[in-house]
């Protein structure tokens, strides 16, 4: 269990609190570059509780700014977006990508007062279909993060985000819970499925790994880019399981999968504290993805502003007759069985009142490792730079191996991604 005032230091994340301004210094997927045309309507994204706009402008280029025109206050949402710039429909104020004042109509001819204007923007790059932003401090800004799936091909590539009506971190712990696909995604018996595919939209095949072994035995190592969780089980009659799951600090993961089944990466990006924009991305290394039973197997039905239509107000349409005929929960698709179990907790979980077991290993360590760093950058030092060559090669890939064989042979944490020793003179 966690304190109250270690609950309130993980799970606050807006400006000026210590791990909304930690969260800052590293990039952040924003929105999917299909979100906005050139020249075309704005949008809105929250973001560590900040009110922006994210628009494109006539030459292409992605902005992302305060909603609220240093004006008056209006929200920039309304404006006009074209001419390489948005326009607040108030009083004609324009603004650049970068933040710049451009145009001051309602200001007499030859006036410098646009020179003190500046409207906070925040830089973006564009990778793979989505747009990426720092929020930190210019002169803090690391390295962009160059994930494994970013190397493919479009065609191999599925991203999706979704507004997730509760806090961050039981989002992200939930991800790390090895054990919870043993009851929250099994399906009850086989099913059909094409190569690559982890499941349907009922659950995981009762005889996988990830479903026949509670409880497992797990380990956690620390590794240059944040933690390795690995568990073992058994795998078939003559084989044992081994499962990893990457850690990314501080809030990216890659859930566990078997080499030759479609990956996974995920992102946690705090909206606000009380609700998570849950980034999926789905890829295939070999072939192009089969994007249409990878989104029905996910199962997300989202309206215009991202959220599920099945959701907490329909009970996400559980059905009682299906949990005893198709899968445990009665509740169709893994993305909607992971968010009912999620957003139920509340919108912020209490965590002086769990009672943590063996099990829960993983999110023991991913609790430690992020209050660990919160509290040092208070005093003042860096948080963890991630190894940029590591996360180019990064990806989960649990293997089978004979039975009784030590996790430590069959399925060692490469060198490449070791911490690094340092020598004391």
């Amino acid at each position: 269990m966690l304190d109250i005032q270690k609950n309130k230091l993980l799970t606050e994340t807006n400006s000026g609190t210590p791990m909304g301004e930690m969260f800052r210094r590293y990039w952040i997927p924003a929105i999917t570059s299909n979100e906005v045309v050139a020249d075309g309507k704005p949008l809105r994204v929250k973001l560590l509780g900040e009110d922006l706009v994210a628009f494109r402008d006539s030459d292409g280029k992605v902005g992302l700014i305060d909603e609220a025109c240093p004006h008056r206050g209006t929200s920039l949402y309304y404006g006009i977006n074209d001419g390489c710039g948005i326009r607040c429909m108030y009083h004609g104020w324009k603004f650049n990508t970068e933040g710049d004042c451009v145009d001051l109509p309602s200001e007499p001819k030859g006036s410098n007062f646009s020179n003190s204007i500046k409207l906070k923007s925040y830089p973006v790059q564009e990778r793979n279909g989505i747009v990426w932003t720092y929020m930190g401090p210019e002169e803090k800004k690391p390295e962009f993060p160059e994930f494994f799936w970013m190397s493919l091909p479009e065609e191999n590539l599925l991203a999706e985000r979704v507004w997730q009506e509760c806090n961050y971190l039981q989002v992200m712990e939930n991800d790390l819970d090895f054990v919870h696909a043993a009851f929250l995604h099994k399906a009850h018996a086989t099913q059909s499925v094409d190569e690559g595919i982890l499941s349907t939209d009922l659950g995981i095949d009762p005889e996988h790994p990830l479903v026949r072994n509670p409880p497992v035995k797990q380990v956690v190592e620390n590794t240059n880019y944040g933690k390795r969780c690995l568990a073992m089980g058994e795998g078939n009659a003559k084989e044992d399981a081994f499962m990893e799951i990457h850690y990314i600090f501080p809030f990216y993961t890659f859930p566990p999968r078997f080499e030759g089944e479609d990956g996974m990466w995920h992102a946690f990006i705090p909206r606000d504290d009380h609700s998570t924009w849950s980034w999926d991305v789905q890829f295939s290394q070999k072939k192009p993805i089969d994007a249409k039973a990878q989104h029905e197997r996910r199962g997300l039905d989202l309206d215009e502003d991202l959220r599920k239509r099945k959701n907490l107000n329909n009970e996400y349409e559980q059905d009682r007759e299906l949990m005893k005929s198709g899968n445990f929960t009665g509740i169709r698709g893994i993305a909607n069985q992971d968010h009912a179990a999620t957003e139920t907790m509340g919108e912020i979980v209490d965590r002086s009142r769990e009672h943590l077991g063996t099990s829960d290993l993983p999110v023991i360590q991913m609790r430690r490792i992020l209050l660990t760093s919160v509290k040092k950058f208070q005093e003042g030092v860096e948080p963890l730079q991630l190894d940029m060559d590591s996360l180019k090669q990064l990806y989960s890939a649990g293997k089978y191996a004979p039975k009784g064989q030590p996790w430590q042979q069959a399925l060692p944490l490469s060198e490449k991604f070791a911490v690094k020793k340092t020598t004391k003179n």
